[in-house]
Order: C-alpha cells, then sequence, then structure tokens
C-alpha cells in the first residue's frame, strides 16, 4: 500500500510538472524593456497587454502613434489595437485600420508561433512571429519576420517585461 501511495504521488507530480511545461501563460501587462536593445523603429512606448483564455488569445496594445503616420509593415499587427489569436488550428481573422490580417497560431511550450497574411492595397504580405517566454516567466521576446509580395521585408526582435 505505501509504495503504491509512493507511486501514486510520484505519477501525479510529474504529470503536474510535465502539463506546466508543456504550456506557459502569457497573460499579463508587456512593456518593452528600456534595458535591452531595440530596434531603431520599434514602436514608441509599445504597452501589451495578453490575455489567454483557452484556445484564444487576446493582444491589446497601446503605443505612441508615429510622427509620419506611418506603421512600418513588419509591426502590422504589433502596432494594433486588438489582436485575437485562435492557437487550436482555426484561422483567425482580424481587422487592422483598412487591412484584414488572417493568422494562424499555435502554442508549444514557451513559445506561440505565428502565420498571418493582409493585403494591403495591391501587396500580399505575410509574416511569422514568435512570441518567447523567458524561463521565469517575467521577459518576453517577439521575433517579427515580414515580406511582401512587392520585395519588401523585414524583421525585428522586441524584447518585453512583464509589470
Amino acid at each position: 500500500m505505501k509504495t503504491t501511495s509512493v507511486v501514486t504521488a510520484f505519477v501525479l507530480l510529474t504529470s503536474a510538472h510535465f502539463a506546466q511545461a508543456q504550456s506557459k501563460d502569457f497573460s499579463g501587462r508587456w512593456v518593452l524593456d528600456t534595458h535591452s536593445t531595440q530596434p531603431p523603429n520599434a514602436p514608441k512606448k509599445l504597452e501589451t497587454r495578453i490575455k489567454q483564455d483557452g484556445s484564444e488569445v487576446t493582444i491589446e496594445s497601446v503605443f505612441q502613434e508615429p510622427t509620419n503616420g506611418i506603421v512600418p509593415l513588419v509591426y502590422l499587427g504589433v502596432m494594433a489595437d486588438r489582436v485575437k489569436l485562435s492557437t487550436d488550428g482555426q484561422e483567425a481573422q482580424n481587422t487592422i485600420g483598412p487591412f484584414t490580417m488572417a493568422a494562424k497560431s499555435t502554442v508549444d511550450g514557451d513559445q506561440i508561433q505565428t502565420d498571418w497574411t493582409a493585403q494591403v492595397k495591391d501587396d500580399q504580405v505575410k509574416g511569422h512571429w514568435t512570441q518567447r517566454l523567458s524561463d521565469d516567466g517575467k521577459h518576453m521576446t517577439w521575433d517579427i519576420q515580414e515580406s511582401s509580395t512587392h520585395g519588401q521585408q523585414g524583421l525585428a526582435t522586441l524584447t518585453f517585461v512583464k509589470k
């Protein structure tokens, strides 16, 4: 009986550890880390709130509008008031200004992977995001890749700290 209890406790603890390792929680308020090097065209005063609810991830952001009024394509979806993602393989549609963005996302442990497309005037734009949590869950990097059918390409990595 004692051996069964020890084995059962071990199995429960191990299962809980693996369940936690499979998917971390990105929920919270994130701000650009002022102690990290950011791209020169990084959004000013970017603050992002992420809410995870089952297979739905909602990203709400506030930021300082660019002085020229033009958001670099590499930040399409990042510099948006609200973006909803679905991590169950379903495509999520978002309207961002005059554009419609279609995105498919998956969560794998400490990462959210998102592939997205948008029609920008006569240009098809596509991109990939990897949002990655640090081991302690207090820092997040957001790697961004973007390209368009007109040959424009962009790469950026934003570093956030949880507040």
